[in-house]
């Protein structure tokens, strides 16, 4: 007795097989090539059309379902120097959008990858803050610790930081402070709105990447319409001083040459014509033995007077006067 053939079998469990499979190489591919996933991809269109709308640069955007979803591990932070933004990362997906003041120009905020260090509530500068006196009266207001001294009897209060998150130990961090909108404001910290700052504080462990850039990576430049694009103040290159060229000096004009040859003129009516100016000649010097150029014509020097000519007297004497000639009537004259 023959058995049934199988192949009809086999033929039947290839699709299944195929479709079971092919699935799986997709996704294989697809985190091979460093895709982003929908959600990433979807969130940043929600933020375009957010950032599209007029006025958004006062405003916080939110993503409440992935703020739901923020835990230890998936968050991170990017703060944007040139558009002094900051943006909340769950997933790699943009879960808020919030405004910043970084540091001015004499205190630039330094760029870097960093981590949240230390977290807390209420703190105090040690480094900037205000001096005040045995009275009580303010004596410095915006002090510096390492520069200036605090007077017998006076003492020194650090500037409240509250909600401070640390992100490098010579004490740059964010707190809360204030935001005067799209400029830097502060000594070298990143300062947030108080329910932004509140709401990071309860949401980021310490621990959490925090990215400082000219522009924030997960958008790789600025985005929307409007988009507030500031100068860099950190790491700004010195350009050269503008050297004044010095003004040129004009040259004496020579004073007209005179021919000590001529004989004076004591006859206003004798003295001839004066010329019209014409250009004088260029005198120029050249080597012994080597031939001398004609000269050239220029209208720098004055023209020299010509020198009149001797005045000839004829005689007239009777021999050498001649008799008139007598007219001629000319035909059809009157």
């Amino acid at each position: 007795m023959k058995s049934a053939p199988v192949r009809p079998q086999i033929s039947i469990l290839a699709p299944l097989l195929a479709a079971l499979l092919l699935p799986g190489c997709a996704v294989f591919e697809g985190l091979k090539s460093g895709r982003p996933s929908p959600e990433v991809v979807k969130s940043k269109e929600k933020h375009a059309l957010f950032r599209g709308q007029p006025g958004w640069r006062k405003t916080t955007y939110r993503d409440e379902k992935l703020v739901g979803k923020a835990a230890e591990g998936n968050t991170a932070v990017e703060i944007a120097l040139r558009e002094q933004r900051g943006l909340l990362l769950v997933d790699g997906a943009i879960a808020m959008d919030f405004p910043v003041a970084t540091g001015r120009s004499t205190h630039p905020t330094p760029k870097g990858s960093y981590k949240i260090l230390e977290k807390k509530k209420d703190h105090a500068s040690n480094l900037y803050g205000r001096i005040v006196g045995g009275d009580g009266s303010t004596v410095v207001g915006d002090a510096d610790t390492r520069a200036h001294a605090v007077p017998a009897g006076g003492r020194f209060v650090g500037s409240p930081m509250p909600f401070w998150m640390r992100m490098t130990t010579t004490g740059v961090g964010m707190h809360v402070g204030h935001v005067p909108g799209h400029r830097p404001a502060s000594h070298g910290c990143i300062r947030l709105k108080r329910e932004t700052a509140t709401e990071l504080f309860n949401l980021l462990a310490v621990g959490t990447p925090v990215k400082v850039d000219s522009f924030a990576p997960a958008l790789g430049g600025p985005i929307g319409v409007g988009s507030v694009v500031i100068g860099e103040v950190a790491d700004k290159p010195s350009r050269p001083r503008r050297v004044s060229r010095p003004s040129p000096v004009p040259t004496p004009t020579p004073a007209a040459a005179t021919d000590p040859t001529a004989p004076a003129i004591t006859d206003p009516a004798q003295a001839p014509a004066t010329p019209e100016p014409s250009p004088a000649q260029e005198i120029t010097f050249a080597p012994e033995g080597a031939p001398v150029a004609a000269p050239t014509p220029t209208a720098e020097l004055a023209p020299a007077l010509p020198a009149p000519e001797p005045a000839v007297v004829v005689p007239t004497t009777p021999e050498s006067v001649a008799p008139p000639a007598p007219a001629v009537q000319a035909p059809g004259s009157f």
